[in-house]
């Protein structure tokens, strides 16, 4: 398949505390150039980022409990509504840590089911920030937000030091068991790690360097490309 299939796995990113509008503008112009499944932003440049990319065929997605996911499950439904009222057309959340530490489910499937709700088919992925969990809560985490209907599990906000690892995406692959898909962010930085990620179960990714990534798909040879064309199906570029 060509770059733009491949381009379809990513979430093209800008979602740092600091970001500017010039740099919304950038990250927009080369996510409508690849032609990446989403430009995600944070809530503010919402309606900013939406003319940007209308049109292109690049979604426009934001985060919701971003970056800890300590809020209430009323809050975040809240929030979810706003920034859909706003303009966004997938949802990147971060589940509530605490309640998966602590056992309780029927808070935990609240938070998420509050916000898949409010999403009315728009697509969730939920992020379980790998990092601070163990091997047993991943597991949990993956098994109770697959039960609540998101379409994703993602790895990591990548803002408290971890990222995504081979290790977590194979065990979050298995967790899920077919019932929604995996997103690998954080510290993913070359090409072959992309096809090494797609292996293990990955089907979107959250990246800052999407072009870089195109880039070097492009630069492949014909035989390095063919490992690729498994994955780059309808099949395996889910809501697109």
């Amino acid at each position: 398949m060509d770059e733009a299939a491949f381009a379809r796995f990513f979430d093209h990113s800008i979602v740092r505390p600091d970001a500017t509008r010039d740099e919304v503008v950038q990250f927009a112009e080369t996510a409508v150039a690849l032609g990446t499944a989403t430009l995600t932003v944070q809530p503010h440049y919402i309606r900013f980022a939406a003319p940007l990319v209308r049109g292109s065929g690049v979604l426009l997605g934001t985060t919701v409990g971003f970056p800890h996911g300590n809020e209430t499950p009323s809050m975040k439904a809240y929030q979810a509504r706003e920034v859909l009222d706003l303009g966004a057309e997938e949802i990147d959340m971060v589940m509530n840590i605490p309640a998966l530490k602590n056992g309780e489910k029927d808070v935990f499937m609240q938070d998420v089911e509050g916000v898949v709700r409010a999403a009315e088919g728009v697509i969730v992925k939920v992020i379980t920030e790998n990092g601070l969990l163990t091997d047993d809560e991943k597991r949990r985490a993956c098994d109770w937000i697959a039960q609540a209907g998101a379409d994703f599990v993602k790895t990591a906000t990548a803002y408290t030091g971890g990222g995504a690892t081979l290790d977590d995406v194979r065990l979050m692959h298995e967790a899920v068991q077919g019932r929604c898909l995996v997103k690998a962010a954080g510290g993913i930085r070359k090409i072959e790690e992309v096809l090494a990620f797609l292996q293990a179960g990955a089907r979107r990714f959250g990246s800052t360097r999407t072009d870089q990534f195109v880039a070097a798909y492009q630069a492949l040879p014909p035989a390095e490309k063919e490992t690729f064309a498994p994955f780059l199906t309808a099949s395996s570029l889910p809501g697109l």
